[in-house]
């Protein structure tokens, strides 16, 4: 029975890390290719109460004469009375995989899963190591509300982000009938 189990972690976390590089351009995976974290840490941050605020993890590089720590892997954040609201999964090198938000009630109100990374022209590694101004990164947003005070989540809003910005044409739902309006944002 143990034998079994590991092989299914051991799959599970297979499949983990090959989701987390499928979105990554072959530009990005070429010039990380080298690159291989010397440690992984993780921080956890507590309230005053004792309770536990955030949880981190983060991969250690070596690059050049410094180490980088960069935030890697899922991170979440609970409020003083110990309830998740928010848990965010982090490619290698700190890129955006996904993001889940969870309201009072305990329910997936807004989810956000990256798409495509890419690099701008002619970036470097130590730019990658240092700062995220030369990434690309392309996610799809979906946030759920209701209308009721207690009532089912639906999907509300919906459409692409690129680097923070909203991107292309964005839907957002009427709860009383399935129609929708569309609002077009423009890449800058």
């Amino acid at each position: 029975m143990k034998i079994k189990f590991v092989i299914i972690l051991t799959l599970f976390a297979f499949l983990k890390a090959e989701f987390s590089h499928s979105q990554h351009s072959e530009k990005f995976i070429e010039i990380t290719k080298n690159l291989k974290p010397i440690d992984s840490i993780t921080k956890i941050k507590k309230f005053r109460n004792g309770r536990i605020k955030e949880i981190s993890k983060f991969l250690v590089y070596e690059y050049g004469e410094y180490t980088y720590e960069i935030v890697s892997g899922k991170q979440q954040l609970f409020n003083k009375k110990g309830r998740l609201f928010y848990e965010v999964f982090y490619g290698s090198f700190g890129n955006l995989i996904y993001q889940k938000q969870f309201n009072n009630k305990n329910q997936l109100y807004r989810i956000i899963e990256t798409s495509k990374i890419d690099l701008k022209p002619e970036t470097t590694l130590y730019q990658i190591l240092n700062s995220n101004k030369k990434t690309l990164i392309e996610s799809y947003e979906k946030e759920y509300n209701s209308n009721e005070k207690e009532g089912n989540l639906k999907l509300w809003k919906e459409g692409k982000w690129l680097n923070g910005r909203k991107i292309g044409k964005w839907k957002t739902y009427n709860f009383c009938d399935e129609t929708f309006k569309i609002k077009e944002y423009k890449k800058k």
